[in-house]
């Protein structure tokens, strides 16, 4: 009875969605050792190095905050 519980257990574990982030995070572990080399980055007088990887995760992240910043909000219903 004990071996059920811990098969059903194992198997709730084991939905498309949960699936889905553990291929995610292999491909970004697979992502950034791909991606190790310094990279230099040049703005205006400000020069950066950084790995490349993290570089393109900030970029990354800035263009996300970008889009909710202007994205538009429905009205709410009045």
């Amino acid at each position: 009875m004990n071996s059920d519980a811990q098969i059903g257990s194992a198997t709730s574990l084991l939905t498309p969605r949960n699936i889905l982030a553990a291929v995610l995070v292999v491909l970004v572990v697979i992502f950034i050792f791909q991606n190790r080399s310094a990279t230099t980055i040049q703005l205006f007088w400000v020069s950066v190095q950084s790995p490349l990887w993290l570089t393109l995760a900030v970029i990354l992240l800035l263009g996300w905050i970008a889009g909710l910043l202007t994205t538009r909000r429905k009205k709410p219903a009045s």
